[in-house]
């Protein structure tokens, strides 16, 4: 029975009785019957010519083989060469045979050869893989690794690189992913070359290698062996699920505000069916779900059906009837690009991956803060043999000089020279190296809230502590219906505690120190946050005043809030109240008891705790001209603002006179004084361990370590410490009063 370019041998039952299990009967050079257990066996070796006596039909058996003679299809497939089927071995090129030969001679699994390997001279082939790649011929494709940075890291090195990738990826702008098949591995995936190489098991029987098997003249000259190996494929992809890591990657590049893409090599969709939208995805060498003309007849491409219907035989061909191209009825293929030219793939489909990924690279390249743009290159499991997502991801770092690459390969994790001082090596497989990043992301990724004043407009987000000014006002423009028009000297500028403005480029950060916890509007939830000045202008037309939804729901909540407070100091016992206070304290005091009665409704605690809060509250958004006029109102109403002519405190009256003590004699007034002394010294150091917040209580604080004349030098830090804190503590009462 033939089949393109293999057969299976059918031999003709003996006439007599079977021969005993120790006889064998000579059928040629080196070709036997074998009889075992009533079974007659044909054994055929390497070179065999015929397959009986006076058989015509000439052989060229590659491998040795047994072929039961009552049914040949239970035995091993038998090799015989076709004319015009598999090309006789070129000069000059070694064989699968002979390369496997050489490199058995190194124990590494990981070496990896060049696709160009087979046509180079045996003996440079064989200093290549025992020098482990060090001695190599001229132009080899390969780069060498031991000119390269990472090559070899320690455990601490690795864990410190894990740290600092999982800092680039919090604070990125975009990330490029690239991945090629060691992406796959922890899916259950085999990979082409290297430590998990392992794609179809009937290679080795037919004798290919992958880069033969990956030929579309196959689909030409035997389309049953192609399907064979294409059709297993197919199916090992569809079955299998993409792990964890393709997760993880699409939701820090879901938090990117310039967004994020995947490069792949790989053939198996799994970025597409992990949830990342198409259109975000440019499958450089094609996917096996999209079928072909193998002719071609056209440049159409289709969806490949669920399931092709075909059957894998013993002799590693598939049985039915194959895909074929609804045109021309010749036989289909999967739109993949293979190896020896392939002039015939079909770049259809790719093109137009390409122009969505071109298009997304220019537009970040068109950006007038493009030198500040902090693009991930995230690099995982690409191999050496074919380059192409490693060329593609550091011809990106060349083109953004604030990119950052990290790749992730447990056999060749170098990093060029040139690109080593933005660059760092995860020397982990895939999943591990993924799942570790999301582990530190997770945990070093404090959300906080930024509120950005522009000269026009303003916009409230939340973003990971430590993010940029230039990336939140990236972040920003993400918003629904809000555009941010910046420049990469736009000026911005916060607050610290002291009330001192401080100015900062857009590639810094604000520092931990300028933040405050602040109600959350709808909720009594406080969260860390800051308000940074900008000299920028937000465009808005969903909100007044230019405002995004979170910062417009705030500015409305401090209204309600001022409303209700006015429209107590409105009512007439309020007013009667506040004309009999004497002094400013009185006012203070009249205000405040009518304030906490309002702030329960928002969230806020009915004490002096929660006038502080409804002060940051409200004077994190009074720069908005609606609430403006509400304050000036409620310092009018509350009589704050015309408290001016009105003392602090009324002084109390004098108690009468005393008759001067008797004077002390020498003794009891030294007696005396040192006993003050310890005393005042004792109060002093007291005064400083413990420092109470409330400005009154410091203040009293302060005036006891002013009495103690004779500090000794071992408080005086503790003074200082005492004296900072007063300040800060006074600047806060003063915003207090001022409001």
């Amino acid at each position: 029975e033939e089949s393109g370019s293999r057969r299976s041998a059918r031999l003709p039952r003996s006439a007599g009785p079977p021969a005993p299990p120790t006889e064998a009967l000579a059928m040629g050079s080196g070709d036997r019957i074998l009889v075992e257990e009533g079974a007659e066996w044909a054994k055929l070796v390497k070179g065999s010519s015929r397959m009986a006596a006076g058989d015509d039909d000439l052989l060229d058996v590659a491998e040795d083989g047994n072929v039961p003679a009552e049914d040949p299809s239970q035995g091993q497939p038998l090799h015989r060469r076709m004319s015009g089927s598999a090309k006789p071995k070129e000069e000059g090129v070694l064989s699968k045979a002979e390369i496997q030969e050489i490199l058995a001679l190194n124990s590494d699994p990981t070496l990896c050869l060049p696709l160009e390997a087979k046509y180079w001279a045996r003996h440079q082939l064989e200093l290549f893989v025992q020098s482990g790649g060090t001695l190599r011929p001229k132009n080899c494709s390969i780069p060498d690794e031991r000119l390269w940075a990472n090559t070899n890291m320690s455990r601490e090195e690795i864990v410190r690189a894990l740290s600092q990738a999982s800092d680039w990826i919090s604070q990125a702008d975009a990330i490029l992913i690239g991945s090629g098949a060691g992406m796959g591995v922890d899916s259950g995936l085999g990979t082409f070359r290297g430590g998990h190489m392992g794609v179809w098991e009937g290679l080795e029987a037919v004798g290919l290698a992958y880069e033969e098997i990956c030929d579309a003249k196959w689909f030409r000259e035997e389309p049953e062996l192609a399907w064979a190996f294409w059709d297993h494929c197919y199916k090992a992809y569809k079955d299998t699920s993409p792990h964890d890591g393709y997760t993880h990657v699409r939701d820090w590049g879901q938090k990117c505000p310039l967004g994020f893409y995947s490069f792949t090599s790989n053939i198996d969709s799994h970025w597409i069916s992990s949830g990342i939208g198409a259109d975000r995805v440019l499958e450089v060498h094609g996917a096996v779900r999209w079928l072909q003309c193998s002719k071609p007849c056209c440049p159409d491409v289709w969806r490949a059906p669920k399931d092709n219907g075909l059957t894998m035989l013993p002799t590693h061909r598939a049985a039915g009837n194959l895909p074929r191209c609804p045109k021309c009825k010749a036989v289909a293929r999967p739109n993949v690009q293979m190896f020896g030219g392939d002039a015939g793939f079909s770049k259809a489909r790719r093109a137009a991956q390409f122009g969505k990924y071109d298009a997304w690279l220019k537009q970040l390249e068109g950006r007038r803060d493009k030198d500040s743009l902090r693009i991930v290159c995230l690099e995982v499991g690409c191999g050496l043999t074919v380059p192409t997502v490693r060329k593609e991801l550091e011809g990106v770092m060349h083109k953004f000089p604030q990119a950052r690459l990290i790749r992730v390969n447990p056999e060749n994790p170098g990093i060029p020279q040139e690109l080593a001082q933005r660059s760092l090596s995860l020397p982990l497989g895939a999943g591990a190296a993924l799942e570790q990043l999301r582990s530190r992301i997770a945990s070093n990724e404090t959300e906080v809230t930024f509120v950005l004043v522009g000269r026009t407009g303003g916009c409230e987000i939340q973003a990971p502590f430590g993010s940029s000014v230039g990336r939140l006002l990236r972040l920003a423009s993400r918003e629904e219906g809000l555009a941010v028009d910046f420049s990469p000297d736009s000026r911005a500028e916060y607050q610290d505690l002291n009330g001192q403005r401080v100015r900062i480029a857009l590639d810094s950060s604000v520092p931990a120190t300028a933040f405050r916890a602040i109600k959350r509007p709808a909720g009594s939830e406080k969260q860390l946050t800051v308000v940074v000045n900008l000299e920028v202008d937000f465009q808005c037309s969903r909100f007044p005043e230019n405002l995004n939804e979170q910062l417009h729901r705030r500015v409305e909540e401090a209204g309600r809030l001022l409303d209700d407070v006015n429209a107590l100091f409105a009512r007439d016992e309020y007013q009667a109240a506040v004309l009999k206070c004497m002094d400013k304290r009185g006012v203070m005091c009249a205000a405040r008891d009518v304030q906490c009665k309002v702030l329960p409704a928002f969230g806020l605690e009915g004490n002096e705790r929660g006038i502080a809060g409804m002060t940051h509250c409200i004077g994190i958004v009074q720069c908005f001209s609606q609430l403006q006029a509400k304050v000036l109102q409620s310092m009018e109403l509350s009589f704050v603002s015309r408290m001016g002519h009105l003392p602090h405190v009324v002084a109390s009256e004098r108690p009468a006179e005393r008759p001067p003590p008797a004077a002390p004699t020498a003794t009891e007034a030294h007696n005396a004084a040192a006993a003050t002394a310890a005393a005042r010294g004792r109060a002093a150091a007291a005064a400083t361990t413990a420092l109470p917040a409330h400005p009154a209580a410091l203040c009293r604080t302060a005036e006891a370590v002013r009495a103690s004349g004779d500090a000794t030098l071992a408080h005086r830090p503790k003074v200082a410490s005492l004296q900072l804190a007063i300040r800060k503590a006074m600047h806060f009462e003063v915003n207090v009063l001022a409001w």
